[in-house]
């Protein structure tokens, strides 16, 4: 989620360059003549995005939930576009948290499950994560924490790193298809999983009578199908966990 409307090209003080980081300057005192700061425009933002099937806004809509004529004069608070998108970013790995003195497994294992949480309310996180540098100061508490934690296992920079990128990527990939999911129903108006189902069953009765996928249709007409899937988040977070301590014992 970035807006879309580009800033004049015209150098100025009070904004950060394009694909700048917004972390080097400090917010804009606020002007007599707007009711505007930071923190408003970064929670108008989270409330705009949340509210999008996509997630994705414009500074002109964010001017406007805010009462604002221009959007230019958003860009004093927050720099840029991806000044914004950092301040978004970072609000959500606020919300993410690591135990502290259990243990690896057990800090990781917290950082996977406050993760998930974050992500099913603010799905386009998982978009944001992926495309700016987590280094605002909720990231780098989240990432600092979790280095902690791994110290005492003696592994190099890179396994500790790639330990807690092994969760983060779980909870970030898993994010990302709530997200494409959510906008899909949308553009399609088949908001439930029984709305979904009807849409499909005549193409599905027909691949059946062809016969050419005999395993498939077996597995459609199943009704166990749409039970719970066994490999859930927490499931799969398990699995993974399972798998890092094989390294430790190495």
């Amino acid at each position: 989620m970035t807006p879309s409307e580009t800033p004049p090209e015209t150098p100025s003080a009070d904004r950060t360059p394009a694909g700048g980081l917004v972390w080097f300057d400090e917010p804009a005192p606020p002007r007599a003549t707007e009711q505007l700061s930071r923190e408003r425009i970064v929670a108008a933002a989270l409330d705009l995005a949340d509210r999008e099937p996509t997630g994705e806004i414009t500074m002109r809509a964010l001017a406007a939930r805010l009462g604002v004529r221009s959007p230019m004069a958003l860009y004093r608070y927050v720099g840029s576009k991806d000044g914004l998108a950092d301040l978004m970013a970072d609000e959500i790995y606020g919300l993410i948290r690591v135990r502290r003195g259990e243990g690896w497994r057990a800090a990781l294992d917290e950082l996977g499950r406050t993760g998930w949480q974050a992500v099913q309310q603010h799905p386009w996180f998982a978009r944001l994560a992926f495309s700016r540098p987590p280094l605002g100061p909720h990231a780098l508490r989240l990432y600092d924490d979790a280095l902690a934690e791994l110290e005492p296992l003696g592994l190099d920079a890179a396994a500790r790193m790639g330990f807690v990128n092994t969760v983060f990527g779980h909870v970030l990939g898993s994010g990302l298809a709530l997200l494409e999911e959510r906008a899909m129903r949308a553009r399609v108006g088949l908001p439930s999983d029984r709305d979904l189902d009807n849409a499909a069953a005549p193409y599905l009765e027909r691949i059946a009578a062809q016969g050419g996928h005999p395993h498939f249709s077996r597995w459609a007409a199943d009704p166990a199908r749409l039970a719970p899937a066994p490999q859930s988040f927490e499931r799969v977070l398990g699995w993974l966990l399972d798998g890092l301590a094989t390294q430790v014992a190495e």
